[in-house]
């Protein structure tokens, strides 16, 4: 395994029990790229892979919307369990079409894939603190309004409310990074700028 250029900890610091661990995802990594590299070829570029990324929004705001729901009625649960299994699928074509770059290990990415991928987790993290302070503003605003004790269904809006957002900041990093995905460069196809014999 190549240890990562850019971390600050030398090899020798690093425990050898996430040493192991990293090497693992690397090949999980690879494995994955090798097993679906090839699958939906049309989807490898911009218009493919922003495609899928509105398709994951779509299923994100079915999410939040049955959150909100859930502070008034247990139906809820319908579009709740229906916008997980979108988020999912709509996950795994994302990571299809961009390889897999947001949850990738350093060692497995080129320097232009590596900074890529902490910018997107750079974003994402600054989404996720800002909505889990979400749910705490709501339940706190319910326990002022109600004298005698939040209502339980609330409590449970507010759970949902965080499980929603919770998704929603975890996925990021994946949607960020294949909504910048650049179309294929055409000379990388183009028979005629290939190097020819000298001779």
């Amino acid at each position: 395994m190549t240890t990562d250029p850019h971390s600050p900890l030398p090899e020798a610091a690093t425990p050898r029990l996430w040493r192991r661990y990293e090497a693992w995802r690397t090949r999980m990594h690879d494995t994955f790229v090798r097993k679906n590299g090839h699958r939906l070829p049309t989807w490898h570029n911009r218009r493919g892979a922003r495609r899928a990324a509105r398709l994951l929004i779509l299923n994100l705001l079915l999410i939040l919307i049955s959150s909100v729901v859930a502070y008034f009625s247990w139906w809820f649960s319908i579009p709740f369990v229906i916008g997980i299994v979108g988020c999912i699928a709509a996950q795994y074509v994302l990571r299809i079409v961009s390889g897999s770059i947001a949850d990738t290990p350093a060692p497995a990415l080129d320097e232009f894939q590596l900074a890529k991928r902490n910018a997107a987790r750079s974003i994402s993290f600054g989404i996720l603190v800002g909505l889990m302070f979400v749910p705490y503003f709501i339940l706190i605003f319910l326990s002022s309004w109600h004298d005698d004790g939040v209502p339980s269904q609330y409590v449970y809006g507010a759970a949902i409310t965080q499980i929603a957002l919770l998704l929603t900041g975890t996925m990021t990093p994946t949607l960020l990074t294949a909504w910048w995905t650049t179309d294929p460069d055409p000379d990388d196809f183009d028979p005629d700028t290939t190097e020819s014999d000298p001779r």
